[in-house]
């Protein structure tokens, strides 16, 4: 895969890094020719560098007030494995499986860290899982019960990669929940191991939630069949 320039690298970290905290207790960039002095650069190219840092939401610009770093929205995060799965670097089976580990250590933090309304708004996801006829709207609560359970397990490097990856799980879970609607019997499994999950978080014990995450899976996996291949995965994005 093709590099970025990691000058150009250097030089987005070396902006950030000789920010300031103003009044209000924000992260604020020097003016444009305070950085012009300190980076030896010309004005042209300094505003290169802030436009690539905008570009990628990582600063946000207010007449008057100045420059300032901000948390960025996760589409570039997103694109990333978009573009990773559309040209066969990754695998849905490679995405699936990392999935797999990685809510099994999520349940276990969300078991002991969740707050009341957190685990009330969890429950209130499964019941739309469960009850639902809607299609859209059961995938929709499927991604945000598991989003939920990130959220829950209170640590922010979880949440970045959870809601970076989530064009592509929300396109598997599309594919997946319409093959487990096709039985019965395979919606009833699959819907249960949801609210296994909520009943297991409830005892804010981590072994318990963790064997509750993996059953779910285990159903998961079983009555979908783990359907597409590295060769599917290209149709998935056309979606």
């Amino acid at each position: 895969m093709s590099q970025i320039d990691p000058n150009l690298l250097d030089r987005l970290k070396e902006f950030v890094s000789v920010s300031e905290l103003s009044r209000d207790g924000r992260l604020k960039l020097p003016p444009e020719r305070a950085l012009c002095e300190h980076f030896a650069m010309h004005r042209s190219s300094v505003r290169n560098v802030l436009s690539i840092l905008h570009s990628l939401g990582f600063i946000e610009r207010k007449q008057g007030s100045g420059t300032f770093l901000k948390m960025p929205e996760p589409v570039f995060i997103q694109l990333y494995f978009e573009l990773a799965l559309k040209l066969n670097y990754i695998s849905v089976d490679h995405l699936e499986s990392a999935r797999e580990m990685f809510e099994k250590e999520i349940v276990q933090a969300a078991a002991v860290n969740h707050l009341p309304h957190e685990l009330e708004r969890l429950e209130s996801l499964c019941d739309i899982i469960v009850n639902s006829s809607d299609v859209l709207e059961g995938i929709q609560a499927d991604y945000e019960f598991h989003e939920q359970l990130a959220i829950m397990a209170k640590n922010p490097v979880i949440l970045i990669i959870f809601q970076g990856l989530s064009s592509v799980l929300k396109k598997v879970l599309h594919q997946r929940r319409i093959l487990a609607r096709q039985s019965k019997d395979a919606q009833k499994k699959t819907n249960e191991t949801h609210i296994a999950i909520v009943a297991a978080l409830k005892t804010r014990e981590r072994e318990v939630a963790r064997q509750a995450m993996h059953d779910h899976f285990e159903i998961w996996n079983q009555k979908t069949m783990r359907p597409f291949s590295t060769k599917e995965a290209p149709s998935l994005l056309a979606e």
